[in-house]
């Protein structure tokens, strides 16, 4: 009867060990979870507010377009006295917000047309939390293909807050394209051939070699920017601190 009696005693006490122990094992989870959540925010927009209005109307760019030595699409005088290179994703709200903001302050008339500043587009689709960032980044290089990399690029974030909300985006990101004039069948075959997801991975692995962390990340002469609350005056102040004396006005 005495053994009996400690046996079940025994038993009584260890089951509040159990319980604080899975209660530690539920709060370490959650704790798990709670990082993952930060994570994936601060991989997908950094502490300005998306804007989800519309697209100022823009005009045909008067500044050289072409590839860099690395092989990604610029705009602006190749000799610019400012390089701007922008990390982005077609399909992250914040880097329309960016691209947003820019137009609105005219940025291609007063920095690039003026052959202030030369803006570099790299790559970075973030593909485990966007659906359609390597499909769309596939899509403006194959509009390159028809000289259209930089009207594919603007009408592929003017029409982000319809696409990247479907169900079904790949219509949508389609018709946006020959909307903003491009052989929609030619795209098409590009992309199914694949001719760019090399091109394309290949960036993303760069940024992830540059250890970035989120998109948008921009470099002005390869000094990263350090935004805060508005895209445009914070960019524009970093590419006026770098021009010469002499090119500010």
């Amino acid at each position: 009867m005495s053994n009996s009696t400690r046996s079940a005693k025994g038993h009584r006490r260890n089951q509040p060990a159990r319980s604080f122990k899975m209660f530690y094992l539920a709060l370490g989870l959650i704790g798990i979870l709670g990082i993952g959540v930060v994570l994936v925010q601060s991989l997908s927009k950094p502490a300005s507010v998306s804007n989800t209005g519309p697209m100022p109307n823009q005009a045909g760019l008067n500044a050289p377009v072409g590839k860099t030595a690395d092989n990604y699409w610029y705009k602006g005088q190749p000799d610019a006295p400012v390089k701007v290179e922008i990390y982005a994703d077609y399909e992250c709200p914040a880097c329309r917000t960016l691209e947003l903001e820019l137009a609105q302050a005219n940025f291609d008339g007063l920095y690039v047309e003026t052959g202030k500043a030369q803006v570099i587009f790299r790559e970075f689709p973030l593909k485990t939390i966007h659906k359609s960032a390597q499909l769309t980044a596939e899509i403006a290089r194959c509009a390159g293909d028809q000289n259209l990399f930089w009207p594919i690029h603007n009408a592929l974030f003017d029409s982000q807050t319809q696409w990247a909300q479907s169900l079904g985006p790949k219509t949508q990101i389609m018709a946006a394209v020959e909307q903003a004039g491009a052989d929609r069948q030619k795209i098409e075959s590009c992309v199914a051939a694949g001719t760019y997801t090399d091109v394309i991975n290949t960036a993303y692995d760069a940024a992830l070699e540059r250890q970035l962390q989120q998109t948008p990340t921009v470099f002005v002469d390869g000094q990263q920017v350090n935004f805060e609350t508005d895209f445009a005056k914070t960019l524009m102040a970093a590419v006026d601190a770098k021009l010469p004396a002499n090119s500010s006005n």
